[in-house]
């Protein structure tokens, strides 16, 4: 058997997003110190720069198949370093908002293509085993950028930008050495159509073999997807307070360094690569309905808990529970958008819309409520809001039974 292309993609998405969250960590501290703007103001940037992703993410769904992803992940490399040269060459807040707009949406070229990319042709068990996989690529990634960023940020905040910009040049490098040498990485979804009653030649996922019995609802997917998007939606809220805002309160109220920050959130990632490793062992979750609510359930409870903690010690428990969590929410979310349906790419920028919306409304809620009230206030919303979302899940799954729907 050859090399796969996830010989290159997995360890591209680990990369890409050790330099998103890296930067991500340094620019909370860039904005706060250099810039000198409030945290109020500093999650209005950050939720600006998940608008722009999840806008162009949505943006391009018509034009997805059409854009190889090869060429999509370079418009994304290429858009990355433009503006981190152009960012930290200012102070300037409304320039620095520009190129953080620009920093923070040239993903939507890179994520859903690679997506739909590394999971072509896989179904059911293997797109499982591969989404396990992919899953840990991207969330180790998403640890050591802030475990990177938290001591880098402790000692000289420009030094992340030039460390970033090594990183995605060195991903370019990969790309460009996969798609010459190896010969799996020149199989990925095309804009072919579906002839007669042929089996599925669908862009966006599945090999031209394709059965139609491998498909759900006529190409559509399981009904489970909408609940999944619910769940990533709710857990994305937490994460944009805890990413964003969160480190703020650390360093300062709680009079902690930087480095302490990013070891929490360094915890956090790391239990979520971990979960998703076990989740890559078995398959009794694919489907499951209770485990979604669960899930749920138990995101609000950990909100309860964060209004009464105060404990460097106690963040960390809760964290790695919250991690685990994370996993198990973002995988339903992954894995019931795929499952059985035909159009990957777009349904992969249609995912990464809603947990970016999630974030979005997680950082505003967590910098207003910093600010004027407490970190306490912006958690208990955040609980309502993922309780909110626990009744909606309920509601549909209720009419999925009466209906019969997959």
């Amino acid at each position: 058997m050859g090399i796969k292309r996830t010989v290159i993609l997995f360890p591209a998405a680990f990369l890409m997003n050790i330099s998103i969250m890296m930067i991500n960590f340094a620019v909370i501290f860039f904005l706060k110190d250099r810039v000198q703007l409030s945290p109020s103001v500093i999650g209005l940037y950050f939720a600006a720069g998940s608008v722009g992703y999840a806008g162009l993410c949505l943006a391009l769904r018509p034009v997805q198949d059409r854009i190889a992803p090869p060429v999509s992940m370079v418009i994304s490399i290429a858009l990355t370093i433009f503006s981190l040269l152009m960012m930290k060459s200012t102070t300037n807040p409304y320039v620095v908002f520009i190129y953080y707009f620009i920093f923070a949406a040239a993903p939507a070229f890179y994520w859903p293509q690679v997506m739909g990319w590394f999971s072509y042709g896989l179904n059911h068990d293997e797109l499982g085993t591969a989404v396990s996989r992919f899953n840990i690529s991207w969330s180790t990634g998403s640890l050591c950028g802030p475990l990177i960023g938290g001591f880098i940020a402790s000692y000289d905040i420009m030094l992340s930008f030039y460390i970033d910009l090594a990183i995605i040049g060195f991903i370019g490098i990969i790309l460009v050495f996969g798609l010459i040498f190896i010969k799996d990485m020149k199989e990925f979804p095309r804009a072919i159509r579906v002839v007669g009653d042929g089996p599925s030649t669908h862009a966006t996922g599945l090999a031209p073999d394709t059965k139609k019995d491998d498909l759900i609802n006529n190409g559509e997917g399981t009904f489970l997807r909408f609940p999944g998007w619910i769940g990533v939606f709710s857990t994305y809220i937490v994460l944009g307070m805890i990413n964003n805002i969160f480190p703020l309160y650390i360093r300062d109220s709680l009079n902690l360094n930087e480095t302490v920050a990013g070891n929490l959130l360094f915890v956090r990632g790391l239990v979520t690569a971990l979960g998703f490793g076990l989740l890559g062992k078995f398959v009794n979750w694919h489907f499951n309905k209770k485990i979604m609510l669960i899930t749920q359930g138990s995101t609000v409870l950990i909100l309860i808990l964060l209004l009464f903690v105060k404990s460097v010690f106690l963040f960390y428990f809760l964290f790695i529970i919250y991690g685990l969590l994370f996993s198990m929410a973002y995988s339903n979310g992954i894995f019931h958008g795929s499952a059985g349906a035909e159009a990957r790419g777009k349904r992969m920028a249609l995912f990464e819309s809603f947990l970016t919306t999630g974030t979005v409304i997680g950082t505003i809620i967590g910098g207003y409520l910093y600010q004027f009230l407490s970190i306490q206030i912006a958690f208990a919303l955040a609980a309502v809001l993922v309780l909110a979302g626990f009744i909606v899940q309920s509601v549909m799954m209720k009419f999925a039974d009466k209906h019969n729907l997959k």
